[in-house]
């Protein structure tokens, strides 16, 4: 299967608007709602777990270190909006479902990121591992 590989600088890019969308929650939101501070939390700390390479992967001309760096979050990402909407669907800031603020994050290299994991490790990657349907994914 033939998928566009994307250049270091477009993964970059993508990378930079990542991180902008992530420091755009952290100074606009200006209260929290004690009973959606456990969504809040578990959203924040697994965005800083996604991004925590990326100042590293950033500072270097590595595309092999950007690829495992995309393709961790963009996997993550994805786990994270299996997680809101099975745990924390209630969860919002200022009035924003937290699963409406995550689904803002770009995933324009997904598919060929997956595609360069499977080339480079023979596995398969599967879309889900969940055994129940999500109908907020449909």
């Amino acid at each position: 299967m033939s998928t566009y590989e994307p250049t270091f600088g477009e993964l970059k890019q993508e990378l930079l608007i990542v991180l902008d969308r992530h420091i755009d929650i952290l100074k606009t939101v200006t209260s929290i709602e004690i009973d959606h501070l456990d969504g809040v939390l578990f959203m924040m700390r697994s965005l800083g777990f996604m991004l925590d390479r990326a100042p590293k992967v950033l500072a270097s001309d590595d595309l092999t270190e950007m690829h495992f760096m995309m393709f961790q979050y963009y996997s993550l990402l994805s786990e994270l909006k299996y997680n809101l909407v099975l745990n924390f669907p209630y969860a919002s800031l200022e009035d924003v479902p937290l699963l409406t603020i995550i689904e803002t994050f770009p995933t324009s290299y997904e598919t060929a990121m997956k595609q360069w994991w499977e080339n480079r490790t023979g596995l398969v990657v599967e879309e889900t591992k969940q055994t129940i349907e999500i109908t907020a994914f449909q």
